[in-house]
């Protein structure tokens, strides 16, 4: 069955209000202008790979994963766990059975990956799970990047590699929404709706018992193929399995905010707006006075106004985009060979502001303060507002510095990795 959506017909990259390179239209084509609406936190969208290339789209998702990156990862580039795990049946196989030891300097080592135990136990039907590679393969960490700034939510990446006639998992929910990409290979999907509706981590599939699908039909029983992409709401309940082939997909869990983590965040700072909520509780023997209480709380938050509520939900949008790995080497020879043509882009996820002090502005970065004199603050305004610039861009938008100023003012925001060159122009 093919979940379709009424979504109007768009090149690849004009969907949801995205910019080119939007990784909702990488993975959904012009069917992801409906995932906010119809589809987010509701209902399943399939799309598959012909549907994106009748719309110009890429027909597989090799560019960001593939087969052969499974043995490289597990081999020459020593993946170490718990970066990489194998399962079978719904049960993890003691780590002993698919690791080496090997010395490193003068450290033992005990987590890196042996292949010939790999080997054996994926001939035996178990399947693969690279685990969080969004921190360690640099194609699934930009995409990810990427896709957390689109949906102001954080992501990661796991990695399953299924051998023929094999399942990893028996049906279960996940307590995050997640995009499967189909990279190589088929494999069988049964879905079935939730149980439990947006289940959050205390609520864990194992507290449906031993048959959480109950013989009911499933609402999507279809297989996956090459390029394929799917998103499932957390809750909708599922099970993957492969025939004659093996398959490799990614699946890209999606950890959003909810409306509880703001109000965690709101009730944090209650204290500081309501002396009611500030006293202490009665010692023991007192009248705990829960009506009291009640009244407080319900009368605090009819009084939060909107433009708290919404600088609480930007804090935690913020925070859903990792800050781009710097190139140590790449960083300092940009700092050494700075000239006036030099390019220079802001660090993909680093959150800035910028506050006033006396006869100072300070650039407030998510673990320092760093502090310039006041007059800089049109230049470094035009910084933090480029996509990229350059010393004379910086002083041609900024009069009070010229170019030398310029040099200064940059030179110190690529050694705080504020910014970063532009590729191809480190030396």
């Amino acid at each position: 069955m093919t979940l379709t959506s009424s979504a109007r017909t768009a090149p690849a990259d004009d969907v949801a209000g995205a910019v080119p390179g939007s990784p909702l239209g990488r993975c959904f084509g012009a069917a992801a202008a409906a995932l906010p609406t119809e589809h987010w936190n509701t209902a399943p969208l399939l799309v598959r790979a012909a549907e994106r290339v009748a719309q110009g789209g890429r027909a597989d998702f090799d560019d960001l994963f593939s087969a052969a990156a499974v043995d490289e990862l597990l081999g020459p580039r020593a993946l170490r766990t718990p970066f990489f795990t194998m399962v079978k049946d719904g049960k993890g196989l003691p780590r002993s059975s698919f690791t080496r030891q090997a010395v490193a300097g003068n450290q033992q080592l005990s987590d890196l990956p042996d292949s010939d135990g790999i080997a054996r136990a994926y001939a035996d039907g178990a399947t693969i799970v690279l685990q969080a590679l969004h921190r360690t393969f640099p194609p699934l960490a930009g995409f990810c990047r990427d896709l957390a700034a689109e949906l102001g939510h954080q992501c990661q990446v796991n990695v399953y590699v299924t051998p023929p006639g094999a399942q990893g998992f028996k049906p279960h929910h996940d307590t995050h929404d997640v995009v499967v990409l189909q990279v190589a290979g088929r494999k069988h999907w049964t879905i079935h709706p939730p149980v439990v509706e947006l289940p959050v981590k205390s609520q864990p599939t194992t507290m449906l018992g031993p048959d959480p699908v109950a013989g009911r039909a499933p609402v999507i029983d279809t297989v996956l193929e090459p390029g394929d992409a799917l998103y499932l709401p957390r809750g909708w309940l599922h099970s993957a399995r492969t025939a004659d082939d093996r398959s490799v997909h990614l699946t890209i869990g999606l950890l959003a905010t909810t409306w509880a983590d703001v109000l965690t965040d709101a009730v944090a700072s209650a204290g500081h707006d309501d002396v009611e909520l500030r006293r202490a509780l009665p010692l023991p023997d007192g009248d705990l006075d829960v009506a009291g209480f009640r009244a407080a709380a319900a009368r605090w938050l009819e009084n939060l106004d909107d433009a708290a509520v919404r600088r609480l939900v930007e804090r935690r949008r913020a925070g859903a985009v990792p800050a781009e790995p710097v190139g140590p080497l790449a960083q300092d020879a940009t700092v050494r060979a700075l000239a006036a043509d030099t390019h220079l882009r802001r660090r993909r996820g680093l959150r800035t502001r910028l506050q006033e002090g006396p006869d100072v502005v300070e650039l407030v970065l998510p673990d320092r303060r760093v502090s310039f004199p006041g007059w800089v603050r049109p230049a470094l305004e035009h910084v933090l507002d480029s996509a990229t610039t350059s010393p004379a861009q910086v002083a041609a938008a900024a009069p009070a510095l010229d170019v030398g100023d310029a040099l200064v003012l940059l030179r110190r925001l690529l050694r705080e990795h504020v910014l970063l060159p532009v590729a191809g122009e480190s030396s």
